[in-house]
């Protein structure tokens, strides 16, 4: 088979990788899930990753989380708000500087810490068993592709 013709089917198959992936998310895999993994779903991941951060760093404020998740402030404020509102985070000042805000997590902020640290180990042992079966030199093409679908990303 020529190469164009390879080119064609690489490009088919991630068309239908991406349209599985939807329709996966779509379904919501609650049917597939259990109680935990259906409590993440109600969670943007930038809320997760909040979440992670602050159990990570013991508490946060807008400007740590930002410059550690590279999102912006508003965006970080937003996904604050919810999860203030449903009692992951509480809000928090120093002694030291009265004005700045601070977020720790509560006790069922911790609990959501637990199981996206869970769900990440998960996909992380999904992924490795996936790459088992691929060589080296098949790896180091993976990477490449993977590296540059993310630079194209960053520029569109």
């Amino acid at each position: 088979m020529d190469h164009m013709n390879k080119k064609e089917d690489a490009l088919k198959a991630l068309q239908h990788f991406i349209t599985e992936r939807e329709a996966s998310q779509k379904k919501g895999r609650v049917n597939k899930v259990g109680q935990e993994e259906a409590l993440a779903l109600d969670w943007t991941l930038t809320q997760l990753h909040i979440v992670a951060t602050i159990k990570e760093k013991g508490m946060a404020n807008n400007t740590s989380l930002s410059e550690c998740l590279k999102l912006s402030k508003p965006a970080i404020t937003k996904a604050v708000r919810k999860l203030l509102h449903h009692n992951i985070l509480v809000k928090t000042k120093q002694e030291d500087n009265k004005k700045e805000v601070y977020y720790l997590l509560t006790e069922s902020g911790e609990e959501l810490a637990l199981i996206h640290d869970r769900l990440h180990e998960q996909a992380r042992n999904s992924y490795l068993r996936i790459l088992d079966n691929f060589n080296t030199v098949e790896l180091e093409t993976i990477i490449r592709f993977l590296n540059a679908l993310t630079e194209n990303l960053k520029h569109h």
